[in-house]
Order: C-alpha cells, then structure tokens, then sequence
C-alpha cells in the first residue's frame, strides 16, 4: 500500500498526462474515453453500509478520484484517495467516527470497486468548558465555536467537527495575542465522549500568561520640532494599548509619513522596546535620523509619446521649488491614474544638484487613445437599434476628448458630436460641450431636434455629482397625428433654459445590481431672457433602490415623478416637451406612451406631470439567467384632456398648474408581470409579460402587453 504523500503524487500525474472524464451520474458503471493508443478500464462501484449519505452523495464527495479510475496505472491508490474523501464527507457532517474502507475484484478489464461504509453515530457538541481563562469570558469564547447546527433532534447543537475545534482554538489564541498576551497558550482540546459515542463534551486548557500594555512613547535623534508638534498626539493613542509587534510597525509608518510630508523623504526611523519597571509594562523609543529637507528642483518627464509634458506637469501636486511631501507623491500618482491615459505611471526621486535639491522623475506609459465602437440593442416600440461612434481620449494631447457618434432605430435616427476637459483650466470641473441632430416618430408625432449644450460637472464628497449648464435646440413637431383643437400648441420652436441636476450612485453593478441605489433630481429653467421661445420650468426626480434578500434574490424599487409647468405668458406646453408613460420601461402593462390623456381618435398627448412607481422581485437562476415579478403603478397628470372632460382651452397659466397638481396622484394604473432576463456583455437581453388588471377597453387598452428589449427597466 502507497503512503498518502505517493498516492497523491501518482494522481497528480496521472491528472497531467490523461483525460479527465465526468462521472456517470446513474448506479453502475464508470466507464471513460479510451486515450489514444490505450484501453479504458470499466469498474462496477458497489455501496453498502451507507444510511445517512445517498450513493450519489458519495459518488459527488469523491467524483475527481472516481473520475481517474478508467485511467489510472494506480487504481489502489485512486480508491483509497476515494475513500478517503467520502470520509471526510462523513466528518464533516459530525460523523466523527465514519470509515470508508475500499476492495478492487474481478478482471483488470471489468474490474469490481466495493466501498463499505461504516457510519457510526452523529456526534452532537453537548458542552465546550474552558480552564485557565479570567480575561475572556465563556460566552466570549463560546462564540468562536458558533457553526452550523443539526436539524430538528439536535436542534441548536454543535455538530461535532473536530477541524472546526481546533479552528476555533486557533482563532482565541489570536484573540490573546491581538490583547497583549504574548506568552499565551491555548492547549490541544481534549474530547469526553458519553457511552454512546453520539454527544461529546470538549475540554480547552488556556494559559493566559501576563499581558503587557504600552506605558511610554519616547522620540530621540533629529527631532524636528513641526514634526514633534504633528506627532504630539501618538503616545496619548497607544499608551494604555496592548503591546502587540505590529503596533511598532504601524508607529514606524506613521513617524515616517510625517517626516515624509515635511521633506525628508529619506528619513530613517527605527523602533525599539524595552521593558519598564515589570514585564507588563512596555517602553517604546523612537529613534529618527531624518537626512536632508529636499526641494524639488527639476521635474524630468519620460514616456509620453502623444500627451504633452504641460499636460502631464498640471496634474502633478508637487511643481518646482515645492518642498517635498510624501502626500504629494501619491496625490500626484492617483492624479495620473485617473486621467485614464496611462496603463503604467512611476514617480520617484533621483538625484539633483545639491543634496537638498531632488528632481522629481515622472515615466508613464500611455494607453490607447482612440478607440471605434459599434453597439446593438433592441426595444419593443423601437425595435432594431444600432450606433457606432469614435471617441479621441488624449486630443492634441491635452487629456480632453473629442466623440462622434451616429445611431438609429426603425423608429429614430441621431447623431452627436462631444468636446470634453474633464479638468477645465487645471481644475476638478468637467466641460462638455455636445451639439447634436435628433429625428424620432413618437407614437402620435415626429420631432426633429437639432441642438447644443454648455455642460460644467464636478463630483464632490461622498459621491455626489453635479451638473450646470446651458441648453439650447429648435424643434419642429411633424406629423402630428392628433386632431385635437383644445391641445393645439407650438409645432416649431426654440427652447433655451439653464439646468441644474445633482446624481448620486452606488449600485455594485449597472446591468444587474443587487446592493446600492441611484438618486438623481433636476432643475430646468426656459426663459426669453436665457434666448427662448418658450418659457417652461421643469422638475424631475428620481429613486432605484436594490435590496439583496439572499444570494440569487434582489428587491429592486422605483420611483420618478416630473412636472412641467408653464412660464409667463405661456398658455400651453408643447406636445414635444410633455410627459409621457407606458411603455417597456415605465408602466409596463400599456404600449409606448399609451398611459395617460388622448384625443378623440385616441392619440396619446402626453401631459404636465408624472409618475412611475415599481417594485421587482428578481432571482438569478444562473450566472446569466435571471427572472422577475412585478408591480408598476403609473399615471400622467392632467389624466384626462380638455376635450374629453368636454372643456374650452386654457386661457391662463394658473388654470393650467391647479389642473396638473389637482390630479398629480389620481388615475394611477397599474401592471403586474413577470420576467426573463439574459445577461448579455451589452445588458440584459429582456422579455416581459405584463397584464393590465384595470383594463379600459373604451380606451383601447389590452388586457397584456409582452416586452422584448435589451437593458433592464430600471
């Protein structure tokens, strides 16, 4: 018989030079593909004495091992590595006395293999008692010991896993250790089985030993007296601690930091420990040799090919005649990383003139800087959907960039140009400055677009983005297929409005997030004084919120509203500048836009005001493969039109805002569904079906609506 050490060695090689195969899921027979030039060996498995594991259960604790038997020149081996893995199956469910023992019969071409199991009993952990402990309570350590537990017999048990012991007592030894026990001992458990063998009661012996806590904090050498001012509050920090090395090392580190931060990036610091009128009482001496203050003299900038050494220099956060400072270093590392125009970047320190003057070397490698895309989707109202574009990351070298992009649908067509600095005039500021063509046939129109924005963003702590700007477009409304007299409004106009909008994220993934939330609110303002030919203010504001129930279980949660209201002198909203709902990513139980008022041939004509409540269940069936069930609950406000209510236009603005605040909240409808979707490297690829439980057959609504589009609903 092979020792374990060559067994293992013989299927680790066997491993390397065969082909693995699946084991048969079924009773009976393993059988494997023959390697070339070889004959593949057939074993009947045969399993007694096993009550507690299925056969499957032990074909699938053991399938690597069982797997190599149709090839093996070592079949004893492979089996007892075989048995050896049913029985650590068995130990690890608390049978603490399973044997698995193994016999190879028969002809070496249809060879035997009998596993025989001895189960034993289950064992149950009755009472874990501890000696020696006065630091630590039981219940302290007790929780150490917290594992899976037996069903309904034992229930709130230990079951008995002697690796899992040993674990824990490795873990409360690290426990004395991380409070100053240094001298600590946490003995080999000792087990009390009862006559049965099924309940056992663990002994753990713990030798504490003296702890020993910081008592003094002293600095010798170059004591530099901004540094001592900056260093003043350690020893308050760690005298009264437990003395542990790694204090030491974090003390050196933060002495070194300090020194760093002030110029003496070559500082040398070293800590020591002495012992103080008793063992437990712990002197730390601070010894610093500080070198030279440095002054950077010369920056030296290598590797750049198409960004500029200005560009490069402005992001730095140490410039010429700085002193040097350790902080500075690395704000200047994640300034550069940052740009994303660089795979690689190294700053470091050589040499000047003077043994106070350093240069500052600076060598980056350069990423790509152009790239071409080509995307697809599809949408149930737009179907096909395609764009390509090219993006410049680094334009004449500057770090800004520069985007064209063209797209279209069977519903729409768009193309944009972009301008970007993500760091206008060196500082954390974003400009953009898109202009761009726009032509899309919306359910009862057709609006063509063409326009250009002034964009300043910045993010600021906490993950908080903020965007100003400047918009501008004309808009021509054509074949608008309502005949409504009471909704008529601008078909041609100018809009110019000033924008405020402030965005938040945290979800951990954009296609399919399980933790986190998305916030976003705006401001629009149009006004002829901003260059407009009419006049508007609009409000949005929106909520997703992803809660993880379990691992393959997500509840998402939706909110949005929005209102426009009219500015001075302005009787109506332009249909093209008006809310609407419905569609497969707001309510889903109604058709693009079919939520909400309409015209007397049942054109959808949008309305002042919104809103979209949803909440989805999702469950992840596999690594792509997910579905859900859901509720949206939507309205548009006014939820019926002048014509309908059987009313004249308009004739003040007032009349128009108490309209679309009396039903902000009335005539909300609903839709219940469920889902599939498939992870694509683009988004999900979708498919919902939604029903309408308030159908309004009057208004031509269906009963279901059904979905396909790629990208979740929210």
């Amino acid at each position: 018989m092979f020792s374990a050490s060559s067994r293992r060695l013989a299927v680790s090689l066997c491993c390397a030079l065969l082909l693995l195969t699946e084991l048969a899921a079924g009773v009976g027979t393993v059988l494997a593909q023959p390697a070339e030039g070889r004959v593949a060996k057939e074993y009947m498995l045969v399993f007694t004495g096993n009550q507690a594991f299925s056969e499957g259960r032990l074909r699938q604790a053991a399938a690597e091992e069982l797997a190599l038997l149709a090839h093996t020149d070592f079949p004893a081996a492979t089996a007892d590595d075989a048995a050896f893995q049913m029985e650590q199956a068995y130990k690890r469910e608390g049978y603490a006395f399973a044997v698995v023992s193994y016999r190879l019969s028969g002809a070496p071409e249809a060879a035997t293999l009998e596993f025989t199991v001895s189960e034993g009993v289950q064992v149950i952990v009755e009472s874990i008692e501890f000696s020696g402990n006065t630091a630590f309570d039981r219940e302290t350590l007790l929780a150490f010991f917290e594992g899976e537990t037996t069903g309904f017999l034992g229930l709130n048990k230990l079951l008995f896993v002697e690796k899992d012991i040993s674990a824990a007592l490795s873990a409360i030894r690290d426990l004395y250790l991380s409070e100053g026990y240094s001298q600590a001992l946490v003995g080999d458990p000792v087990f009390s089985y009862s006559t049965d063998r099924g309940k056992v009661t663990v002994h753990c012996a713990v030798q504490e030993g003296t702890r020993r806590i910081i008592a003094a904090v002293e600095f010798h050498g170059d004591t530099d007296p901004e540094a001592m001012g900056l260093l003043a509050d350690l020893p308050e920090e760690l005298i009264g601690k437990a003395y542990v090395p790694r204090r030491k090392l974090v003390l050196k580190s933060r002495v070194q930091e300090i020194y760093g931060n002030l110029g003496f990036p070559a500082a040398e610091v070293t800590v020591s420990d002495t012992t103080g009128v008793n063992f437990s009482q712990v002197h730390l001496d601070v010894t610093i040799a500080s070198g030279s203050k440095v002054k950077i003299a010369a920056i030296a900038i290598h590797g750049n090919e198409r960004t500029t050494d200005a560009f490069i220099r402005s992001r730095l956060a140490l410039q010429v005649g700085d002193i040097y400072s350790g902080d500075g270093k690395q704000a200047s590392f994640r300034a550069l990383y940052q740009t994303g125009l660089f795979s690689r970047v190294a700053i470091e320190l050589v040499d000047g003139l003077s043994p106070g003057e350093r240069v500052l070397e600076v060598t980056v490698q350069e990423s790509m800087a152009r790239e071409v895309f080509v995307q697809g989707g599809w949408g149930s109202y737009e179907l096909l959907r395609a764009s390509t574009g090219y993006r410049h990351n680094n334009i004449f070298g500057t770090g800004r960039v520069f985007g064209l992009e063209a797209g279209g649908s069977l519903k729409s067509v768009n193309v944009q140009a972009n301008l970007t600095d993500p760091w206008l005039l060196g500082s954390d500021i974003t400009a953009a400055l898109p202009v761009y063509f726009r032509r899309r046939e919306e359910p009862s129109f057709t609006r063509e677009e063409v326009g250009g924005s002034l964009l300043f963003s910045r993010n600021f702590f906490g993950g908080v983005g903020v965007t100003l700007g400047y918009l501008y477009r004309e808009s021509n409304i054509v074949e608008l297929a309502s005949t409504s007299l009471t909704e008529a409004s601008e078909s041609s106009y100018t809009t110019a409005s000033a924008k405020l909008q402030a965005t938040t994220d945290s979800r951990n993934d954009i296609f399919f997030p399980t933790s986190g939330h998305k916030a976003f609110g705006a401001v629009e303002i149009a006004d002829p004084s901003l260059g407009s030919g009419i006049s508007f203010y609009r409000f949005n504001l929106g909520m997703r919120k992803f809660l993880p129930l379990s691992e393959k279980n997500t509840l998402g949660l939706r909110f949005d509203t929005g209102v426009i209201l009219p500015g001075r002198d302005q009787l109506t909203i332009p249909i093209g500048e008006r809310f609407f709902n419905g569609g497969e990513n707001t309510v889903r139980s109604f058709k693009e836009s079919q939520l909400g008022p309409k015209d007397v041939q049942g054109e959808p004509l949008g309305g002042d005001a919104f809103n979209v409540f949803a909440i989805e269940l999702r469950h992840r069936l596999t690594d792509r493969l997910a579905a859900s069930l859901f509720f949206d609950y939507g309205n548009v406000s006014p939820n019926r039109t002048r014509e309908e209510n059987g009313e004249p236009p308009f004739t003040d603005r007032s009349e128009i805002i108490d309209a679309t605040f009396a039903d902000y909240f009335k005539g909300l409808r609903p839709g219940l569904g469920c889902g599939l979707l498939y992870l694509l490297p683009i988004g999900p690829a979708r498919l919902d079906f939604a029903w309408n439980p308030d159908q309004d057959k009057e208004r031509g609504e269906e009963e279901y609506v059904i979905h396909f589009s790629i990208g979740t609903a929210f």
